[in-house]
């Protein structure tokens, strides 16, 4: 990257930001932006020298880049190049405030002048991303599009736009502050445009080399024991240990996840000669099994591939991970399935496509919501099926689509 990014880079007009005041409620979650201070005008004229100094060929460069690695128009996997490569660099304990080409010269950076240049380059690319600070803390600041479907995190709200915020790093999961006690308030910057657009779902991965975790999944289904090794890549699950925890983000990326390690093909061999019931109850066996997951209650969502390499999760986990392999493997998409969710509870619904399979539901009285989404709770474990449910959950349930 240092070879693409050691260009000469030429100045572009743009046109100065001015400073933001703004205050908002305060969410269960959810930060405010605090008043002016001087530190802030220091902060703007650095962010508008980096963006100055984004020329239309080094985004033209970025972009090649970007494509060869398989992530362009991912500008979730874009930021986390950017934080990987300016975090890379000689990190400087200064106050000081580095522009773009200042650390592409110096191989030097610190944590805010890397944060108010990776803004400044999503900004360019027309990503809505910011920067919020006060004198001890500084955080990127991510428009995630609705269907991400955050279940936790702290954000700040801006002209009614939620900002997940992100520790620039590359361990920490978007909304997730290192700092148990963050503060109340905070300042950012003005955007440079105003049309800028929320970071949707993901819809690749970058490419992943180096080396592997191998993983023997084992698990039983009427009898019969079932084993795959799976090969999951390092790189993989640093990456997606960014994720936020959010149940469509995860889903989005975990479809993904799956296609990288080996399994999918195993186990369409597996289920090639069973009816479409036997073929939804074997997956959900495979979820269930206790030498792959022990439940953990204390588990915040996790990526696919962070929930296999632990071999924990809670409900939340199970269900996003049995709605990923309904779609590889079975091909269930959105319009097949929907998340159920109960108060501190989440299981699957699932819609069968075949006759059969809805009859042998209807004879054993099986269990739906709505438009005849058939339950199936992965964390519902023992001589458990397709529609059974928990006694002790309500019949009243939120349906997630």
């Amino acid at each position: 990257m240092k070879k693409f990014l050691g260009i000469s880079l030429f100045v572009i007009i743009a046109g100065f930001s001015c400073i933001l005041v703004s205050t908002t409620g305060l969410n269960p979650d959810g930060l405010t932006l605090g008043l002016i201070s001087d530190e802030l005008d220091k902060t703007n004229e650095c962010f508008d020298r980096s963006y100055r100094q984004i020329s239309d060929s080094l985004l033209t460069t970025w972009n090649s880049l970007f494509d060869a690695l398989g992530i362009s128009g991912n500008p979730f996997a874009m930021m986390f190049y950017f934080i990987e490569y300016f975090r890379a660099m000689d990190q400087e304990d200064s106050d000081e405030y580095f522009s773009l080409q200042d650390m592409i010269a110096n191989n030097s950076a610190n944590s805010m002048s890397s944060m108010l240049t990776t803004c400044a380059i999503m900004q360019k690319m027309e990503w809505d991303f910011q920067v919020f600070f006060n004198e001890n803390e500084c955080y990127l600041g991510i428009n995630l599009t609705e269907d991400w479907q955050i279940r936790k995190g702290n954000w700040v709200e801006k002209d009614g736009k939620s900002y997940f915020l992100k520790e620039f790093n590359c361990k920490t999961p978007v909304g997730k502050l290192e700092n148990d006690n963050p503060a109340s308030t905070y300042q950012c910057l003005k955007s440079s445009k105003l049309d800028l657009k929320p970071v949707p779902l993901v819809n690749s991965l970058p490419v992943f080399r180096g080396s592997i975790h191998e993983k023997r999944l084992v698990w039983f289904y009427k009898n019969k024991k079932y084993h795959i090794t799976v090969e999951i890549p390092h790189g993989q699950a640093e990456y997606t240990r960014n994720l936020p925890a959010s149940l469509f983000g995860t889903v989005a990326s975990g479809v993904y996840e799956f296609n990288n390690m080996g399994l999918i093909d195993n186990l369409k061999y597996f289920v090639e000669d069973f009816d479409e019931y036997d073929q939804v109850n074997f997956l959900f066996k495979l979820s269930q099994s206790e030498s792959i997951f022990i439940y953990d209650n204390k588990k915040p969502i996790k990526s696919i591939t962070n929930q296999l390499i632990e071999g924990r999760n809670d409900c939340d986990g199970r269900s996003i991970f049995l709605y990923c392999l309904l779609n590889v493997v079975l091909g269930y998409d959105s319009a097949d399935m929907v998340f159920i969710n109960w108060p501190n509870h989440l299981a699957i619904g699932l819609k069968p496509k075949t006759r059969k399979a809805e009859d042998i539901l209807k004879e054993q009285d099986a269990i739906y919501v709505g438009d005849k989404y058939y339950i199936l709770d992965p964390a519902y474990v023992g001589d458990t099926y397709w529609g059974n449910k928990m006694k002790r959950l309500s019949d009243e349930c939120e349906i997630i689509k």
